[in-house]
């Protein structure tokens, strides 16, 4: 009750309030009109129902003071689920949630690394159990948080990819179940234009957390990741204020992640398999051959060890417009944001309003503009916001593996993330306009089609739609929010996103900082392309190999 008489927390109640509560009225005014397919003409009506000043009243609350920076599973977190699901309840939106509700519940594990009893030991032929120091021989990674010690028999698997489309697999002739296994980052000639990936861009398959689930699933007893050779060629972004300090480890309490994952130099890597990690990782860039292998005689004791393991509460929120189509109702078109950020400490509050506050906002606009405008789609549209981004996409992992509506009839998943700002990256020049007027689609190299619809809505629009992280992608942006898993299932996605800037998971990145023009106008934007997707006769494919990238427009 405290809380919520905060004086700040009250004004921003009060300004949603008066913006939203004529729609309580409309909602039940339009509902038959819903049944209807809404002409193009009137979808875009119903585009302009998106406003900056409802968009910046929501940001407002979900930025504030009394918010305190959403960490995951905290209650200021819960406050803001609270706050999602009554703007969908208000728009009579269908709770995809638990029993009847809009929340789909997640056990989060909070824990330190136990540096005291981390271990890494090896026999190598017949010689005794030689020990490795943690630290320097071999680090913590991301894993699960469930104490664990296995001893087995190592096996070298080159970059740990089996990529059918691409012609390559490192599994060919190796079974790695009830084995601890050694991993090149990456993949096949990273960074090489030639290279029969996607180039200079990196595929899903390059990254750790695919890595990682595809090897627990094929039943590796646990992994180690080799330090890459060269580290990747990315200019840091100077922070305006000090960034979080390095706290507790975040997992889920389930399967993801959950066997022992550390990464290893490459010295040690040598040690291990008895030949050279470079001349191998040489060897199969050069022939694009994988030459994965049972280092025979070598057995390795692996131990993880946490401490202060804490468990928290946290959730997603899921509501859906159903669709009007009877023979499309069933297929879903799912919009994404996140609303966990990095919470507060040391006197600082990390207010998230760009990440991703902005993309919640947006999330409840698209919505009310489906309900206030009468549109409804022939497709259904789920709604969803993510808890445990920041925490390498919990909320979302939770998704795919409990997913409400089977996977196979998911059309394609639009993400927004850091949709708020005006790129101000080191890694690429500020055009003279600041950036103003852009937005970065990301991902769509593996579904054109989704990019086309994306193109189609913006005519209107005219934001300039810049897809230079589908060539080239230093901070690789891509991989870094909730769509990433989508993508690893073989189903379309992509990311509005407005960069990274010097705010960025700082505490200046608060509600009066956003460019709110333009988030409306990109609002607008995912709303139509949306709407899009979701009225298609045909389902967006999604292509394996990849296609071209697209060109941005000067």
């Amino acid at each position: 009750m405290l809380f919520l008489t905060h004086p700040k927390i009250m004004i921003a109640i009060k300004r949603i309030l008066a913006t939203t509560l004529p729609i309580l009225v409309l909602t039940s005014v339009l509902a038959p009109a819903q049944r209807q397919k809404a002409p193009p003409a009137a979808t875009a009506k119903a585009a302009d129902l998106i406003e900056a000043s409802n968009l910046r009243a929501e940001l407002s609350f979900l930025a504030s003071d009394g918010l305190a920076g959403r960490n995951a599973g905290s209650v200021e977190d819960h406050i803001a689920t609270d706050y999602i699901a009554s703007e969908f309840m208000k728009l009579g939106l269908k709770p995809m949630g638990d029993n009847g509700t809009y929340f789909q519940e997640l056990t989060i594990i909070t824990a330190d690394a136990d540096r005291e009893h981390m271990s890494l030991r090896a026999k190598i032929g017949d010689a005794d159990y030689v020990p490795f120091q943690f630290g320097s021989d071999f680090r913590w990674f991301r894993q699960s948080l469930h104490p664990a010690n296995t001893t087995a028999p190592l096996t070298f698997v080159g970059y740990g990819i089996s990529a059918p489309e691409y012609g390559y697999d490192d599994f060919h002739g190796v079974d790695v179940k009830g084995r601890i296994v050694i991993v090149l980052g990456r993949e096949p000639r990273a960074e090489d234009p030639a290279s029969k990936f996607m180039g200079t861009w990196d595929t899903y398959h390059a990254f750790y957390w695919s890595k990682i689930e595809d090897l627990r699933k094929r039943g590796a007893a646990g992994i180690l990741f080799v330090q890459d050779r060269t580290p990747r060629a990315v200019k840091t972004t100077v922070a305006s204020s000090p960034r979080p300090a390095r706290g507790p480890n975040y997992a889920l309490a389930g399967e993801m992640y959950d066997l022992p994952v550390f990464t290893i130099s490459r010295e040690t890597a040598d040690k291990l398999i008895g030949k050279s990690v470079d001349s191998l990782q040489e060897q199969i860039d050069r022939t694009l051959t994988p030459a994965s292998f049972e280092v025979k005689g070598t057995v390795v004791m692996l131990g993880k060890a946490v401490t202060n393991l804490q468990q928290h509460k946290g959730r997603n929120v899921l509501a859906m417009i159903e669709g009007s189509d009877p023979k499309l109702k069933d297929e879903v078109v799912i919009v994404t944001a996140h609303h966990d950020h990095m919470g507060a400490e040391n006197g600082h509050t990390y207010y998230g309003a760009d990440d991703d506050a902005s993309g919640v906002a947006g999330l409840i606009e698209i919505a009310r503009a489906f309900v206030q405008g009468g549109v409804h789609p022939r497709r259904s549209v789920l709604f969803i916001s993510y808890d445990g981004e920041e925490r390498i996409y919990l909320g979302s992992y939770f998704y795919v593996t409990h997913p409400v509506v089977p996977l196979n009839r998911t059309v394609a998943t639009l993400n927004m993330d850091m949709i708020g700002r005006d790129e101000n990256d080191a890694n690429w020049p500020v055009p003279a306009d600041g950036n103003v007027n852009m937005v970065n689609i990301l991902g769509t190299r593996y579904n054109p089609g989704l990019r086309e619809a994306i193109e189609r809505a913006n005519r209107g629009i005219g934001l300039k739609l810049d897809y230079k992280m589908d060539t080239v992608d230093p901070d690789v942006l891509w991989s870094r929010s909730d769509h990433i898993w989508f993508a690893t299932l073989h189903i379309p996605q992509m990311e509005f996103q407005t960069g990274l800037h010097p705010d960025y998971h700082t505490e200046n990145d608060t509600w009066q900082r956003i460019n709110y023009p333009k988030l409306t106008k990109i609002v607008k934007l995912a709303f139509l392309a949306t709407a899009d997707v979701a009225n298609a006769d045909k389902r967006i494919e999604f292509i394996p190999a990849g296609a071209p990238p697209a060109q941005t427009a000067p």
